[in-house]
């Protein structure tokens, strides 16, 4: 992985400040404001992200929020596998496992400005949605297996907080085994696609802290039951 960081810092670094701009833009705030008049993290639960949009303003809203939150995760992996390959003046690996590198270098960047937007005093959304998107570009195979994660904890739960920390928790350990087992990429690269999606489920399970806790008291909501904007806040 050093080896990584030493031939390709400058495409890296580019990759990183496209990716979280194009992160802090969130959807959630932006579509709010402009059809409700309203922040959408003083309403519900105060998440900036697409399930307090549906509880707060119904499903139309929530459909374009969750759209342009998978849009952007989508966009910036595409355009971080377009531009490390457009750098690329060492060809120390194959096209397609490069570009790999800059998709999952922007997948954590882009997260992190949906997480922490710079244009939204850095008080953005918890990153599922995101996350998503850009995993479906990643690799299909650990997108299917963790949405299908997702689909399965949730319509036994109806939480989709609690789905969206187990799908997101074992994203990492999917990817390595993926490559390493399936597809005998090298160890240096396995690792470095690990740790860049690592982080992010290190602070989505983090922005969670206040809904597993009150999963383990029982008194989390549940899909169908509709926000009120005296609601506490979960996303502090």
């Amino acid at each position: 992985m050093q080896s990584l960081l030493a031939n390709y810092w400058l495409a890296l670094i580019l990759i990183a400040v496209g990716a979280y701009l194009l992160g802090s833009m969130n959807w959630a705030i932006i579509l709010t404001r402009v059809f409700k008049g309203a922040d959408i993290r003083q309403v519900g639960s105060g998440n900036a992200g697409a399930t307090n949009v549906l509880r707060a303003y119904g499903p139309v809203l929530a459909t374009m929020t969750f759209i342009g939150d998978v849009g952007k995760g989508v966009l910036a992996s595409l355009l971080g596998g377009w531009l490390i390959t457009a750098f690329d003046t060492v060809s120390a690996a194959d096209t397609a496992t490069l570009a790999l590198v800059g998709r999952y270098a922007a997948g954590l960047f882009v997260v992190l400005g949906h997480m922490f937007p710079l244009f939204h005093r850095f008080k953005g959304g918890k990153g599922v949605a995101a996350s998503a998107g850009l995993l479906f570009v990643l690799d299909w195979r650990a997108a299917v297996i963790c949405l299908s994660t997702f689909i399965i904890v949730v319509g036994i739960s109806r939480m989709v907080s609690l789905g969206s920390v187990i799908a997101e928790g074992i994203a990492p350990f999917v990817v390595f085994m993926l490559y390493r087992l399936v597809d005998g990429t090298p160890m240096d690269y396995c690792v470095f696609f690990a740790a860049m999606i690592l982080p992010i489920v290190v602070i989505v399970i983090w922005k969670h802290s206040s809904n597993i806790r009150r999963i383990i008291n029982g008194t989390e909501s549940r899909l169908g039951e509709k926000a009120t904007p005296k609601e506490e806040k979960t996303n502090e």
